[in-house]
């Protein structure tokens, strides 16, 4: 191929009107540099002294409309990738074949790049391989469709896989109160990831969270994706469920850390939907506020209520409605003025009168 016709060949590939750069890394030892940044003008300098090998760098420059120093810098440039020669004795340059400068260091390109594709092959064969043995033993593990998960840890890490393997959805109830500023930004990027690819997210909390600014401030951000947060009085408890296949459960409900349940078992998977779908409707999208008027009771009164018939004492009042024994002594004093009772069972026995109950 003659010399001209590869300088045109080049000139097409590295060049368009915008002066695009095609570049190609080459980290061999013996390469002159990192990468080739070829422009529109130093094509045109390369072809320039190609069609008139006698013409000095004054002519060169006159004729491409270019500053001394400008040109200079375009000659260092084509010569460090050995597509110039500077002749001897006088001040000019002669063009060299490309391929004899660039050709090696495109191959040398060409071979890390096939290199590294077969680095990769190989990751992926290992990562195939791990993820059979993962699932083979989570199968074992999960024979007759229920996974013990023991210790925090355990189930964070789970809940972050079956978050991540989602597909539809991702529903949970989070009693306890509101979670640490520190949780909620760990929680961002895997609910951003789910939410921009379609994932549902729907997530209740207890009544308390609406007084944390860091909770209400991840959920108005979660809305903004698509993802809805409510509120209950109370909630049964702990609960994540993924798609209408997998949910989670604590061991204890008194102790979520303690470890949790993997359940598979459709007919389990099924009825803890229904829950979630029960307390879910009758739960307050958060930054909205209840519409009860002042003689009938909202959702707080009511759960306090029926707690209060069933005996549960305040400590663990406050513990399922995610407050302190000092806000349930203060709301159940406002129940029994509201129900001009003068004792618990004489307001339990107010409500049942009024319908409440």
């Amino acid at each position: 191929m003659r010399p001209i016709d590869v300088a045109f060949r080049l000139g097409m590939l590295l060049n368009n009107d915008h002066a695009r750069h095609f570049s190609s890394r080459c980290k061999s030892p013996g390469a002159a540099v990192e990468s080739l940044e070829l422009g529109k003008r130093d094509f045109d300098v390369y072809r320039t002294f190609l069609l008139h090998p006698d013409w000095d760098l004054q002519k060169v420059a006159q004729d491409l409309g270019m500053q001394q120093n400008e040109l200079r810098a375009t000659l260092d440039r084509l010569t460090e990738l050995s597509l110039m020669h500077s002749r001897s004795g006088i001040d000019s340059f002669l063009p060299a074949n490309p391929e004899i400068g660039i050709q090696p260091l495109l191959q040398r390109a060409e071979a890390e790049i096939d290199e590294r594709r077969a680095k990769l092959s190989r990751d992926w064969a290992a990562l195939s391989a791990l993820t059979s043995d993962y699932k083979a033993l989570r199968s074992q593990q999960g024979g007759d469709g229920v996974e013990r998960l023991t210790g925090v840890d355990t189930v964070r890490i789970r809940l972050q896989e079956l978050s991540w393997q989602a597909t539809s959805e991702v529903r949970a109830f989070m009693p306890g109160g509101a979670l640490s500023p520190a949780a909620l930004e760990a929680s961002r990027p895997l609910d951003e990831q789910n939410l921009r690819r379609g994932v549902q997210m729907q997530t209740a909390y207890l009544d308390s969270v609406r007084n944390d600014s860091a909770t209400v401030e991840y959920a108005t951000w979660l809305a903004s994706l698509g993802g809805e947060t409510r509120t209950a009085p109370a909630l049964p408890m702990r609960l994540i469920l993924c798609d209408r296949s997998v949910a989670v459960i604590p061991l204890n409900v008194h102790a979520s850390k303690q470890g949790a349940f993997l359940i598979h078992i459709e007919s389990v998977v099924t009825a803890l939907h229904e829950l979630f779908d029960l307390v879910w409707e009758q739960a307050l999208p958060l930054g909205e506020t209840s519409t009860a008027t002042d003689d009938a009771p909202n959702t707080r009164d009511l759960a306090m209520l029926k707690m209060l018939e069933e005996g549960m004492t305040d400590e663990g009042i406050g513990r399922k409605l995610g407050v302190s024994i000092r806000t349930v002594r203060r709301i159940t004093a406002e129940l029994m003025k509201r129900l001009n009772a003068h004792s618990r069972f004489q307001a339990g026995a107010e409500a049942v009168r009024r319908g409440w109950l």
